[in-house]
C-alpha cells in the first residue's frame, strides 16, 4: 500500500472536503510489533466557516495553543491530543500553513495487525467496539501523543489510497460530543459510510 501513500499535495485542501474523501482510504501505523491498517469508515472536519460562522467546535477558533499548534501547520502532518486524561484522539491536518483546519478520524474498520489490535483492546474477538470511535482505534493502533506532528506521507503514519475501487454511500451529520459549540454543534461536517458496521454509535 505504500506507493498509494497520499502526498503531501492532497492534503492541501479545506477539512470539509478532505473529510468525505478520506472515507474508504486507509489509516497505516508501522510500529516495531505490528502493521496496523484500518479503513476509515467516519470523520469529522474542524475549522474554517459553514454559512458565514466560524467553527466554534474547532480547537484552534480562540487562537494557537501549545496543544493546537499542529493545526496551525500546513496539511498532512497528524495532530493527536489527549482527551478526558486518557484518550488520544487522530487528526488528519488540512489546507494552508496558518488556515487551522483538521480531520478527526472518528472510526475505522481493522484490516491489518487485527491479532495486534486485539491484544492492545483487551478483547478475544474481532468486533465494531474494538475500533468505532476516535479513543478506541488509536488505542488499537497504537496511536500517541508520540505521533503527534508527523508527516502523513512518512513511512511509519500516513494515508494509503483504496486499491479496490469500493463503492459505497456517504451519510452525513452533525458532530458528536461538542455540545459546548453555541453554532458549530449544528454544523452537518460528520461523514460516514453508511451501513458500515463499524462506524461509531454517538
Amino acid at each position: 500500500m505504500k506507493t498509494m501513500t497520499w502526498s503531501k499535495e492532497e492534503f492541501q485542501d479545506a477539512a470539509i472536503h478532505i473529510a468525505p474523501k478520506l472515507l474508504g482510504q486507509y489509516l497505516i501505523h508501522c510500529t516495531k510489533t505490528a502493521e496496523y491498517i484500518g479503513k476509515i469508515v467516519e470523520t469529522e472536519a474542524y475549522g474554517g466557516f459553514y454559512k458565514g460562522a466560524a467553527d466554534d467546535g474547532s480547537h484552534a477558533f480562540r487562537g494557537r495553543t501549545l496543544r493546537n499548534a499542529p493545526m496551525f501547520e500546513a496539511g498532512g502532518i497528524s495532530y493527536v491530543y489527549l482527551i478526558y486524561g486518557m484518550y488520544h484522539c487522530f487528526n488528519v491536518v488540512t489546507s494552508a500553513k496558518d488556515d487551522a483546519q483538521a480531520v478527526l478520524i472518528r472510526a475505522v474498520e481493522p484490516v491489518g495487525g487485527i491479532e495486534a489490535m486485539l491484544h492492545n483492546r483487551r478483547r478475544e474477538k474481532m468486533n465494531p467496539a474494538v475500533t468505532n470511535g476516535p479513543g478506541k482505534l488509536c488505542a488499537a493502533m497504537e496511536i500517541s501523543r508520540q505521533e503527534n506532528g508527523l508527516p502523513l506521507w512518512g513511512d511509519s503514519l500516513y494515508i494509503a489510497g483504496s486499491p479496490y475501487g469500493e463503492r459505497f454511500s456517504i451519510g452525513t451529520g452533525p458532530r458528536i460530543h461538542i455540545e459546548y459549540a453555541e453554532k458549530g454543534k449544528f454544523f452537518p461536517w460528520r461523514f460516514f459510510i453508511k451501513g458500515n458496521p463499524f462506524v461509531s454509535k454517538g
